[in-house]
């Protein structure tokens, strides 16, 4: 073997030793959501009451994760979060409100927070007793 092929050779042996390759199924790259409750009872409510739960959620993870929207399944519902990312560490809240204007007896309401985080979906629920 010449010495320019043994010298290519070593170079990309030793070339790529080391290197991590990424696998599609890795969370790699990704923050983590934990919300701190995932539910929440407003107790006995008067038909109309307007009322709204700050859910707080922490990122646990090492990279800005973005909450790309929050999904309701009635319009009784409704929720207010933050558009920027949260960075690693940082707390943040977001608030479901909900209408009972319509709405007597026990209530269970769900809404879904999507978010590019390494769940990518939390559900929330609220309830209440509407008289």
């Amino acid at each position: 073997m010449k010495a320019g092929t043994f010298l290519l050779l070593v170079i990309l042996v030793f070339g790529c030793v080391g290197k991590k390759q990424k696998s599609s199924t890795t969370l790699e790259g990704k923050g983590r959501l934990r919300f701190l409750e995932l539910t929440y009872n407003f107790g006995e409510l008067k038909h109309g009451d307007i009322v709204g739960h700050r859910f707080a959620v922490i990122n646990e993870g090492a990279y800005p994760v973005v909450i790309q929207n929050v999904e309701h399944g009635c319009g009784c519902t409704d929720a207010m979060f933050p558009k920027e990312p949260i960075e690693p560490k940082d707390t943040v809240f977001v608030e479901v409100i909900f209408d009972t204007k319509g709405w007597t007896g026990r209530q269970v309401k769900q809404v879904v927070v999507m978010a590019n985080d390494s769940i990518q979906k939390h559900e929330l629920l609220v309830w209440a007793s509407i008289k």
